[in-house]
């Protein structure tokens, strides 16, 4: 597979120094006219795990490579509270790194700090369609074996905002919902030291840490576009170096051609990553790397790309 030209940088067409604030011209490509960016991230996003049972069985999912979810027997109801029997499905999606975050579409933050992500789980249980939710008093377990437990260590849930992003909010007794423990791993055969969530809902889940981001203080950037490159076509991120953390630039300002975000750990090394989608698979990428700094204004021209191309990049980020 190819690499994309310009990786690590826009190569020739942006000259960008770190720490610097002033705009830097740039040639532009042609402008966008159309494009949907939701039908990009439709086509990159992965298939949930599935999973059928009798609801009145205790059921363990095991997740390749990462642990188990231990759901009770009869742990259900339908949404008006009336009991369940039968068959149910559960749909699970797992994410553990930055690509797989921007792939479908969600930042790691919480209340305006930025969370360092261990792992995160979206559980959606259904029978013939209809949506069930987690019953009174009963508790899921999700044990994972890819990290050591640390007290530091949150847990977050989340509901889609009124802007259709989602917002993580910490869960109550979160340090109760944490805990070490050996988790089986059946690919290797052995135990492993690990951790076990105690989950009371149902929906995506979040185990992380609040980064340690505070120490130059939180500043704001704007990242600049080309013409046409707009909410309904583009996806703007920011991640941060050695950390496995995304945040979305979300602001979009529909009279300048420019994205914003506030409350940026100044002094951080970090990406700032474009995906735009003109038309039906016509695709625009870049990836630039900066320093974030007072009132940050870096000029990003996306290149056409293949979604290949721009898969691979997510991939290795």
């Amino acid at each position: 597979m190819r690499r994309l030209p310009g990786y690590f940088g826009i190569g020739l067409m942006i000259f960008f120094t770190f720490g610097c604030q002033e705009d830097i011209d740039v040639f532009e490509p042609a402008t966008l006219s159309s494009g949907d960016i939701m039908r990009f991230f439709g086509s990159v996003q992965t298939a949930p795990l599935q999973h059928n049972w009798d609801v009145s069985e205790e059921q363990t999912i095991v997740v390749p490579g990462e642990g188990q979810v231990i759901i009770p027997a009869n742990a259900f109801t339908q949404m008006d509270g009336s009991p369940v029997s039968g068959l149910v499905q559960a749909n699970l999606l797992e994410i553990h790194d930055k690509g797989s975050l921007i792939r479908f579409n969600i930042g790691t933050s919480s209340g305006g700090r930025i969370l360092q992500l261990v792992s995160m789980i979206n559980l959606d249980v259904r029978q013939e369609g209809r949506p069930l939710r987690l019953a009174s008093g009963q508790t899921i377990l999700i044990r994972l074996a890819t990290t050591a437990y640390r007290p530091e260590m949150r847990l977050f849930t989340a509901a889609p905002a009124d802007s259709g992003a989602i917002e993580w909010m910490e869960a109550p007794d979160t340090e109760k919902r944490i805990q070490a423990a050996q988790v089986f791993d059946p690919a290797t055969d052995q135990w492993l030291e690990g951790i076990e969530i105690s989950a009371t809902s149902l929906g995506w889940m979040q185990c992380a840490l609040y980064a340690n981001t505070t120490s130059g203080g939180k500043v704001p950037a704007c990242v600049k576009l080309p013409i046409g490159f707009t909410k309904h076509n583009t996806a703007v991120f920011l991640t941060l170096q050695n950390m496995n953390s995304v945040v979305p630039f979300n602001a979009f300002d529909e009279t300048l051609p420019q994205v914003c975000q506030q409350g940026l750990p100044a002094g951080s090394k970090a990406e700032i990553i474009v995906i735009s989608e003109g038309d039906e698979e016509e695709y625009y990428f870049a990836r630039q790397p900066i320093i974030i700094s007072e009132n940050l204004k870096i000029s990003v021209v996306p290149q056409k790309a293949l979604l290949s191309d721009i898969l691979f990049a997510l991939d290795n980020l």
